[in-house]
């Protein structure tokens, strides 16, 4: 036996024990097991110190046998706890429900037992090698080593076959970790009195703590306190597999776009820290980033969610500036029974949903859970139109006041469901286009159709003059939008006056600078560009006054509660709006005109273009053109009075 080695061992663990309690333990089983794994070792290490003085420090007193017989076995017995908790480590890791039964556990232990007993019975002898090292044998010594080998080959067998259940680097890092650990305790068991195990346990803690546990690797390094989704998932993932009732409670920070001033940044990290605080002090769970503007915690007592929930609330009012808390609650399994299902619960909810809802705390419920796979189906849909250039363009004619032709045509994307017959509504699948940055995919394929649309009909020869295609504000801050807009009507031989852009305001254009180059070289081409969607959305006056459009189309809703009858103090806003437009220098369009009622009103207030259901719904390019051949005049139906 040689003490050097085991000391130094020793020291090692010593180091890796404080530098691992530092942080605070985490909640995964397979780290609690690593931090058991630890202390065995450190304790196995004190045990091989112990044996080696009991036999070179005590000589032959009197009670000299039996205080090397304990600390024999006790050397031999903290061995094999390593062995088996390391056996244990490697099944924490490789299980799919990433849990740890007590049976399980007492099954696996059972050769230990067995092998402690045959040591206490029989004795482990000792004797010493030609460099006058003491080294243990004996039939309880190989009973003891036989169970430690086992161990660690069916570890290593078991992260062999079922390699494919964690990560590459965790693969090598435990397979190589486990080969050492092979190799030194061959040569001890070969080469007796050279005590390599405690090096061989050493180096299996060094592996898999800087590969794998090191906590530093689980924190976020911005945000003290807080977990990092890494390790959030891999929590989630062993709760579920529990399969016992609990709650993913989110803090989400709404208000901002991800586009945020140092300052903001630093607010919202200082309020994360502070939910993070709360998490650990008053609900004793630890706080996970999940999203860049979302905390999780994970808690099963529904007290302590209503306590979280409480205090949040109290927070909002207390220290929110920039931002709006938002609380919400996720029961598990009852709502999903795979993490990856959860996952996508989270990040819509954290996303999308908490957006649009006003309430300061949501449950998240079977028909948030409806919402987001109805989502997920239409992105789906969405992504394989992209892909199979599926989506339609469909043609609305605007009315021209003046001369009463429908001298120009609003050019609508349509998305077919294929399987049915039905359509998506815009109004769903454009935002999570934009959401999915497929935009201006959707965006390129229509205005390709659109062009060539016009140059296969020939539609100058109908009367019409102008074709209005909308342009996304995610499109309009790309700095090379107007090159290939430009570059496919000289393609198509469209002469771009006959082309009107609309500024759609679905996402906030956020680069002045690139928006008004796109729409300047535009309007040095020839087209012109108008302002989509007015008094809804971003639209505003300030945007107004920012560009120079040319025209300005009245938002549906803003007209049909203008003209509301119950409201007539509405109009005077309507009456506001055209003035205001008017004395700007720019032409007027309403949308949503469904009556003629409404028509007479919008034409006596001055507005000269119409567009609505009153004239014609959004039709295919076929019905277009039999509706061109049968233009029906400034008002509808033969209705002149």
């Amino acid at each position: 036996m040689e003490i050097r080695t085991p000391i130094i061992a020793i020291l090692v663990s010593i180091i890796l024990l404080v530098i691992y309690l530092r942080r605070n333990l985490s909640q995964l089983i397979s780290a609690r097991v690593f931090f058991i794994f630890l202390v065995s070792v450190f304790f196995n290490n004190l045990c091989e110190i112990l044996e080696c003085a009991a036999f070179l420090l005590i000589g032959e007193k009197d009670n000299a046998a039996s205080i090397r017989g304990v600390t024999q076995i006790l050397y031999v017995g903290s061995l094999l706890f390593c062995t088996f908790i390391m056996c244990i480590y490697v099944y924490t890791k490789t299980t799919l429900k990433r849990t740890l039964s007590n049976k399980m556990v007492v099954i696996t232990g059972l050769p230990v037992i067995f092998a402690v007993i045959t040591s206490i019975i029989l004795g482990i002898k000792a004797g010493i090698n030609s460099y006058g090292y003491y080294y243990n044998y004996g039939p309880a010594a190989q009973v003891c080593y036989m169970v430690g080998f086992i161990y660690i080959f069916l570890s290593l067998l078991r992260v062999i076959v079922l390699r494919g259940r964690i990560p590459k680097e965790s693969f090598f890092a435990i397979f190589f970790g486990l080969i050492i650990w092979t190799v030194l305790s061959l040569y001890q068991f070969i080469d007796r009195g050279m005590q390599v195990s405690a090096i061989a346990m050493m180096l299996m803690a060094l592996i898999l703590f800087l590969s794998m546990e090191n906590p530093r690797e689980y924190f976020e390094r911005s945000i003290e306190g807080i977990r990092n989704r890494d390790a959030f998932e891999m929590a989630l993932f062993e709760k579920i597999g529990l399969k016992k009732d609990f709650f993913v409670v989110s803090v989400i920070f709404t208000g901002k776009t991800a586009v945020m001033s140092n300052s903001e940044r630093s607010e919202m990290t200082d309020l994360m820290k502070i939910v993070g605080k709360i998490s650990e002090s008053y609900v004793g769970a630890p706080a996970y980033l999940f999203n860049w503007n979302t905390l999780c915690s994970i808690v099963r007592n529904p007290e302590k969610v209503e306590t979280f929930m409480n205090i949040v609330n109290n927070l909002k009012d207390n220290e929110g500036k920039n931002y709006r808390l938002t609380f919400s609650i996720l029961e598990l399994p009852k709502y999903a029974k795979e993490v990856d299902k959860a996952l996508q619960i989270l990040t819509y909810v954290s996303g999308e949903y908490a957006y649009t809802q006003s309430t300061p705390n949501l449950v998240i419920d079977q028909s948030v859970v409806d919402k987001m796979t109805y989502r997920n189906s239409i992105e789906d849909v969405v992504r394989t139109a992209v892909k199979e250039k599926a989506f339609e363009v469909y043609y609305q004619p605007i009315l021209c006041v003046a001369d009463g032709s429908f001298s120009s045509a609003e050019a609508l994307v349509r998305l077919k469901r294929p399987d049915t017959e039905n359509y998506i509504s815009p109004e769903d699948f454009i935002p999570i286009a934009e959401k999915c940055g497929l935009i201006q995919e959707i965006d390129d394929l229509v205005f390709e159709k659109v062009c060539s649309f016009i140059a296969k009909e020939n539609l100058s020869s109908y009367g019409i003059r102008t074709i209005e295609v909308n342009l996304s504000g995610n499109e309009v801050v790309d700095e090379q939008t107007h090159t290939r807009l430009i570059n496919k009507m000289n393609k198509y031989h469209i002469p771009p006056k006959f082309i009107n852009f609309e500024i759609t305001e679905t996402s906030y254009i956020n680069n002045d600078e690139v928006f008004k180059e796109n729409v300047a070289r535009l309007r040095e081409s020839g087209s012109t560009i108008s302002m989509d969607d007015f008094g809804s959305g971003y639209s505003n006056l300030l945007e107004i006054l920012k560009m120079d459009y040319a025209l300005v189309k009245m938002d549906k809703e803003f007209v049909w509660n203008c003209l509301d009858k119950d409201k007539p103090e509405n109009m005077r806003m309507m009456d506001y709006t055209i003035n205001f437009l008017k004395d700007f220098g720019l032409h007027i369009l309403a949308e949503g005109v469904e009556t003629l009622e409404q028509a007479k009103i919008l034409i006596d207030k001055g507005v000269e273009y119409l567009q609505g259901f009153y004239y014609s719904r959004p039709i295919p390019e076929d019905e277009y053109i039999d509706f061109l051949k049968s233009q029906k005049g400034l008002f509808a139906k033969g209705e002149q009075n």
